[in-house]
This record gives structure tokens, C-alpha cells and sequence, in this order.
């Protein structure tokens, strides 16, 4: 079978969608299936083109096997802006609609959201090569932007933007989905159920291992075993809400066996560190993002794991970094809404902590609670670990994205 993925982003990006995508279509490629793959220059998480990939409107290469083509996407130095976004988004999906049609034939169209436009030309490309097209959805767009204050709902962008996703969700053949959360969200939205497939992020086990607390990490940073870390991992956008972790960090700001790490980068990465520099934090330290090869130490060496979100995100996310931290065997401490996807999640697996969203100091309560209870932290941090094992294992939750995707060629020869 031929396969051809439209995805924004791709190794050697370590971050953001892209190893999920290279994943699956390694994985393709490994059950000797044919595949090619559009995707963009490498440019996360620091939104500037890579070295070695700069002043390029188009470039060829074979990535593990996979025959890959790069095309253009213009990269705005100040991605906070709306239109900024907007032009990212559509710079991708016009470029890669371009490199398209060079690919050759495909007997499935995958493409891969964000960006929504990306269905667009999915649905284009599908048609061009007579074949169907599945629509992946790794983020809700526009619901996010909307959630996060980025765009308001009567906006003339989101007003167009419903109008793509009505548009795409009613050509592609089948809709992916990463939750239950985002399985509602369609629903409403007049997507049939039977059009839905639930086709979780996942973990890989081989490379994720437990490792001790008190590893390389720790010695690293000069950080004593006696200190409890708390460790937030990931990129810095709006809708993460990092602020309130901020702001918890400086209520211990006398202690002296407690220590926060925000270890990451983004675009609001400079907001942060004026407000802790504001509040006078000694305890909080921030470190650049990590190398992947280290991730498996870095999680290990916290006590206790962190995700931030807005009080108005629900079921719009469903953040990688929760299944990374569950592989790590530590309690997570979320701040965020109840009735959202994430909250909903930890609660049901008793994986960690859900206090409310943008309040610094019930965060800072449930850090103290922890502290305290040592036999929670290992509780909580081996129902995480058991529940990636057994749900969410990558060999395991590949082979039935494979299975769905060879199922909708099948269903379009018969």
C-alpha cells in the first residue's frame, strides 16, 4: 500500500508532533508498505529555522528510510501574534500542497492537524490522486486559540476557520482522534461517531525506562538528594498557563530543601522569567529544553511532575508531556480544570493531583502534601506507570493506527 503523510513537523525535531508522525510512518515503512512524507523545516521549539536548513524553498532527504520532502513555512519572530500564526499555518499548507503533487501516487492521504489548513490540502491532494484522505487531529483548532484568549469566537478567522473544519471533517474518509475528550468535542460538532477513530499518543517503554532518583541529573544541577524537585518539562505556549507554577514556586521561596525546574522553551519563556526575576524566586530555576537521549533521567530525577493549564481549556488538549511523565513513575501535580481532558485523565488512573487551574496557592498545598507523604508519591507514580503500560505502550497502540489506516484502503478497493 502507498501511503502519503502531510505532517508540520518531523525528526530530527525531538518535540511537538514530530516523533509521532516519523513513528508512524517508520512503522508503515516496516511492514513494507510504501511512503512518503511533506513536512516542513525543522524550527522547534525555538520558532527559528535550524542550521543547516535555512534559505531553502524545498529539500529532499531519506530519514530512517523514509523519503521525506521538506517545503517552505515561513517562521514569524514573534509567534504570539494571531496573524503571525495564521500566515505559519497557511505557509505549510500551501507549500506542502505544492510538494504534493511531486510525491507520486498514494492510495491514502494522511494529514496531520495542527495546522487545520493541513485538512485542506489533504482533501486536495486526495482528490488529485483519486484516493481517500484521513484527517489526524494531534490539537483542536480553532477551539484552542479560542480557549486560550489567542482569538475570540465571533472573530472573522475562527468564523472561516469552523468553516474549514466543517468542510474537512465531512470529505476525510475517517477523523483521528488522541482522547475521549476530543471524541466529544466532534460529536458535537455533528461528526459521526462511527467516522471517529480513537488513536491515542503512546510511549516508548524501551526508551522511557526507570531509572533511580538520585541519578546524573540531580548531580548535573547540584541538586541533594535531600531536596524535593518539582519539574515542569515541556514547551511554553499560552495555553499552558505557566504563570500559576511560577507563582507557586515563589511561596517557597524561603525553603531551602525544595527546588523548581522549568526546563523548556517557547515564546512566552520571557514573560516568565520577568516574573520570577519580579518575585524574587531563588528556588526556581530555568533550563533550555534537554536532549531527548537525556528525557529519561531528567523525569526521574523529580518527585513530583507538573502540567499548568488555563481555566478555560477543557477538552481542546490533551498534552504529550502527561504520558512521558506517567512513564517516569512520578505523581503528577495538575493544575488544571476538573471537567477537562487532562483532569478527567489523572483523576480516573489516580495518577496524581488535580488542584484548580491559575491558582498558585493550592499548587502550592498539594506540593507540600507530597512532601509529606512519601508513600503517595510512590502510589500515585506506579498507577501512572501501569496504566503506559498497559494502554498506552507504543508497539500496541502503532500496530492498531496501522490497522485503521490499511482498513480505510481496503474499504476504498472493495
Amino acid at each position: 500500500m502507498r501511503f502519503l503523510i502531510l505532517g508540520l513537523n518531523y525528526l530530527p525535531e525531538s518535540t511537538s508532533i514530530g516523533p509521532y508522525t516519523a513513528d508512524l510512518a517508520e512503522y508503515l515503512v516496516a511492514k513494507s508498505h510504501r511512503v512518503s512524507v511533506v513536512t516542513g523545516f525543522p524550527m522547534a521549539p525555538q520558532w527559528r529555522i535550524w542550521e543547516g536548513y535555512r534559505n531553502r524553498l524545498f529539500m529532499r532527504q531519506i530519514v530512517n528510510g523514509v523519503p521525506v520532502l521538506r517545503t517552505f513555512l515561513y517562521v514569524p519572530s514573534r509567534p504570539q501574534k494571531s496573524l503571525n500564526r495564521i500566515l505559519f499555518d497557511l505557509s505549510f499548507a500551501l507549500s506542502s500542497l505544492l510538494g504534493g503533487l511531486f510525491v507520486g501516487p498514494a492510495d491514502l492521504v494522511v494529514a496531520i492537524s495542527p495546522p487545520l489548513q493541513l485538512g485542506l490540502t489533504g482533501f486536495l491532494l486526495g482528490l488529485v490522486k483519486r484516493a481517500p484522505f484521513f484527517f489526524h487531529l494531534q490539537d483542536l483548532v480553532p477551539d484552542a486559540a479560542v480557549a486560550t484568549g489567542m482569538l475570540c469566537e465571533e472573530s472573522r478567522a475562527v468564523r472561516l476557520a469552523r468553516k474549514i473544519e466543517r468542510l474537512v471533517y465531512g470529505r476525510a474518509c475517517s477523523v483521528g482522534v488522541i482522547s475521549e475528550g476530543f471524541a466529544r468535542n466532534l460529536e458535537t460538532k455533528g461528526v459521526p461517531p462511527s467516522k471517529i477513530a480513537l488513536l491515542p499518543n503512546y510511549i516508548d517503554l524501551d526508551f522511557l525506562k526507570l531509572m533511580d532518583r538520585n541519578n546524573g541529573f540531580r548531580k548535573r544541577f547540584g541538586i541533594k538528594a535531600d531536596t524535593f524537585l518539582v519539574m515542569y518539562s515541556g514547551s511554553i505556549a499560552l495555553k499552558q498557563g505557566l504563570q500559576t507554577f511560577v507563582e507557586a514556586a515563589a511561596e517557597f521561596r524561603e525553603a531551602d530543601n525544595v527546588a523548581f525546574y522549568l526546563i523548556g522553551e517557547g515564546p512566552y519563556l520571557g514573560d516568565l522569567q520577568s516574573r520570577a526575576k519580579e518575585l524574587q524566586i531563588g528556588s526556581l530555576s530555568f533550563l533550555p529544553l534537554q536532549s531527548r537521549e537525556s528525557l529519561p533521567m531528567q523525569l526521574s530525577a523529580a518527585d513530583a511532575l507538573v502540567i499548568t493549564q488555563k481555566r478555560s481549556v477543557t477538552d481542546v488538549v490533551f498534552p504529550g508531556k502527561l504520558l512521558y511523565y506517567m512513564a517516569a513513575e512520578r505523581p503528577i501535580l495538575a493544575a488544571v480544570s476538573s471537567d477537562s481532558e487532562t483532569g478527567r485523565f489523572i483523576t480516573k488512573h489516580q495518577a496524581g493531583i488535580v488542584v484548580p487551574p491559575e491558582e498558585p496557592k493550592a499548587l502550592a498545598e498539594a506540593i507540600r502534601y507530597l512532601q509529606n507523604n512519601k508513600d503517595e508519591i510512590l502510589r500515585l507514580g506506579k498507577n501512572g506507570r501501569r496504566v503506559v503500560e498497559e494502554q498506552f505502550d507504543r508497539r500496541l497502540v502503532l500496530k492498531k493506527f496501522a490497522n485503521h489506516l490499511e482498513m480505510l484502503i481496503e474499504n476504498k478497493r472493495n
